[in-house]
């Protein structure tokens, strides 16, 4: 494992770079890739390399920048920019994680003269290089389509789908339900809306026009909590009716044009109030409802393609006491099932495309592979669930986690031992020493078993391990 470096003299610092770690080092003969985003989405590349090695026709590696302050790290080639850390690392000699937005880190990272000079390095011993996103953003300038190529769907593109109010004006235009609503211009307007619900004993939920994992939205049941929530008051919103519901679905997707659209997974999220923690997988909801939203997404998936959107993307929904599933919001990006779903195909359907590879081909070709098809998300030998211990407040790390396997050798210790019903591990954990602000994660729990009833136990358990872990930053 490689620490946290110390040393304050390096060049990239001198330059105003905020590089708090680097472990990068090319080799001559090897082909390069570069990863952009959160490390909890790092293990996604290794789908890439055989691909990306059929197109080089060398050895291909991976360099990840990424904004994820840790007090060890388990990847080689791996950069740590974050320049708000980086101030708490200079000033005080804290390791502090702060978790910027995907806009910010990929503002940062197209500014760093560290990424620019690595890029730069790269390009002379081959004639193109990848960007690898987790999300696409049009923050992100490094890329110019020829020498430098981004592998994700366009940024343009996939911040216009990722406006909500856009996406409830799609859904209702495509004639698929949606809970009663309102796209505001502001938020006066937001408050006369939301009354119409409070004075029928109703409550609302109100969203900004960009949101995620239930940032910038809000469950509400009078205007003071609106005014509490939301302070903008010339912005957009959206609002509506709040509907009681039994199941949170996410369907997992990839579209290669206007016309083919790959559904990967089915699984439940694990919401606490609007936020988001984790999913389950496979869906508890019956065939005919799944059969329902997977058409549904293809609908969207059909729209997303026709205005020129190639790549992954995903569709949340809620499900009611009847049955009857709701369109709630399009993530235009990878989002949080994809890694599981990945390591899912890999056991379940050996030598089937993966799913970075159908993804790749409908970016690079406007097309699916041939021959593949999709899994059944309501019946699995593979159970999986996670769970994302997210900070609510500014914390420290008081002791380490051992860690001794890593998600893909715990998908296929289970997939491939008889006798091993079920296991579970803790991802990206902090780690001693490390600080957070509020909003980050301490860590990943993922649990793998051959049931629901034996994986469901050991998620919650490596919860509260997590949980132990930490205790309240007093500064």
């Amino acid at each position: 494992m490689a620490q946290i470096i110390r040393n304050r003299t390096s060049p990239h610092y001198c330059q105003g770079d905020p590089i708090i770690y680097n472990s990068i080092k090319l080799e001559a003969e090897k082909a390069y890739f570069i990863y952009l985003g959160d490390i909890k989405n790092y293990r996604l590349n290794a789908f890439l390399i055989p691909y990306l090695e059929r197109i080089y026709g060398r050895p291909v590696g991976c360099i990840a920048l990424v904004p994820d302050v840790l007090a060890y790290y388990g990847y080689p080639n791996l950069a740590v920019l974050n320049k708000e850390s980086y101030r708490y690392h200079a000033g005080k000699g804290m390791l502090v994680n702060c978790r910027p937005t995907a806009g910010h880190f990929a503002q940062q990272v197209s500014a760093s003269l560290f990424a620019q000079e690595l890029l730069e390095g790269i390009l002379r011993e081959q004639d193109f290089v990848y960007i690898h996103m987790f999300e696409s953003r049009p923050e992100m300038t490094l890329a110019d389509g020829e020498k430098i190529r981004l592998l994700g769907p366009d940024s343009t593109l996939a911040h216009g789908f990722n406006n909500k109010i856009n996406q409830f004006k799609m859904a209702c235009d495509l004639s698929i339900p949606v809970p009663e609503g309102f796209s505001c211009s502001c938020l006066e307007e937001a408050l006369e809306v939301a009354e119409r619900f409070f004075r029928s004993g109703e409550e609302a939920f109100i969203s900004e026009p960009y949101s995620a994992a239930g940032s910038n939205s809000a469950f509400v049941c009078n205007g003071e909590e609106i005014l509490k929530s939301f302070s903008l008051a010339e912005q957009p919103y959206l609002v509506t009716r709040r509907i009681r519901h039994t199941h949170d679905p996410t369907v997992l997707a990839v579209v290669a044009n206007g016309d083919d659209v790959y559904v990967a997974s089915v699984a439940d999220q694990i919401m606490e109030q609007n936020r988001f923690r984790g999913s389950i997988f496979p869906t508890a909801l019956e065939k005919d409802v799944v059969e329902q939203i997977k058409e549904y997404t293809r609908m969207v998936g059909r729209y997303m393609g026709a205005k020129g959107y190639r790549g992954m993307f995903g569709c949340d929904f809620l499900v009611d006491e009847d049955g009857k599933p709701y369109f709630i919001e399009v993530n235009a990006r990878k989002q949080g099932t994809t890694l599981e779903t990945a390591l899912t195909m890999l056991c379940r359907h050996p030598g089937h495309p993966s799913l970075l590879e159908i993804e790749f081909s409908a970016i690079t070709q406007g097309r699916l592979p041939d021959g593949i098809t999709e899994m059944d998300s309501t019946e699995s030998d593979l159970c999986w669930g996670t769970y994302n211990v997210k900070s609510e407040q500014d914390i420290e790390v008081v002791r380490d986690l051992p860690k001794f396997q890593s998600e893909p050798d715990i998908f296929r210790l289970v997939y491939l031992d008889k006798s091993l019903e079920a296991t579970a591990i803790v991802e990206d954990h902090l780690g001693l020493g490390v600080y957070q602000r509020t909003g980050g994660f301490a860590g990943r729990c993922v649990s793998v078993g051959k049931t629901m009833s034996s994986m469901f136990p050991l998620l919650g358990k490596k919860e509260l391990e997590v949980k132990s872990s930490i205790r309240p930053w007093i500064h």
